[in-house]
């Protein structure tokens, strides 16, 4: 019985760690501040599939820092970066949101540390977000990226 049960155990903890990122691929092109396209298939010119960051959004490019935030995404993962990602949803025109890395470090964090990206409050709903928002309050004690910027509206109004 104790041998079923570990047996169990160590699958159950296999099949645990396997999922922990769902796929890798490789960029195509970098559409915008929180949005990449990328391939399955290694050097590829054509892209299967659109990922948007999970929990974050940045600047669209005709709002204050919106060039800076997708040139600095540009930057992390040039085109042929690879890139590992977990699914957390898809959208009805088939974007994928998810949790993005690249060499370990997650691009989603990464964004929000530097100010070129905010917590998104109507999606962010996993514990870590927690941190993110954390991190995105330093961001604004330290004046970075878009909260430099000394404006009254917050950048999750923008544009309503």
């Amino acid at each position: 019985m104790f041998r079923t049960f570990c047996l169990c155990l160590a699958c159950c903890l296999v099949c645990a760690a396997s999922a922990v990122f769902a796929g890798e691929a490789w960029v195509v092109r970098v559409e915008d501040g929180n949005t990449i396209s990328v391939s399955s298939t290694r050097n590829s010119d054509e892209a299967d599939t659109v990922l948007r960051f999970y929990g974050i959004d940045a600047p669209s490019l005709s709002q204050p820092f919106g060039a800076e935030a997708l040139q600095r995404l540009a930057r992390i993962m040039p085109r042929g970066t690879k890139v590992t990602f977990e699914p957390v949803g898809r959208s009805e025109s088939g974007t994928v949101s998810a949790l993005v890395q690249v060499g370990g470090a997650s691009v989603n964090y990464q964004l929000v540390v530097e100010g070129l990206a905010w917590v998104d409050r109507q999606t962010c709903k996993a514990i870590f977000c927690r941190r993110w928002m954390i991190q995105e309050h330093q961001a604004v004690v330290d004046k970075r990226g878009i909260w430099g910027l000394n404006i009254g509206t917050p950048p999750w109004q923008w544009g309503r």
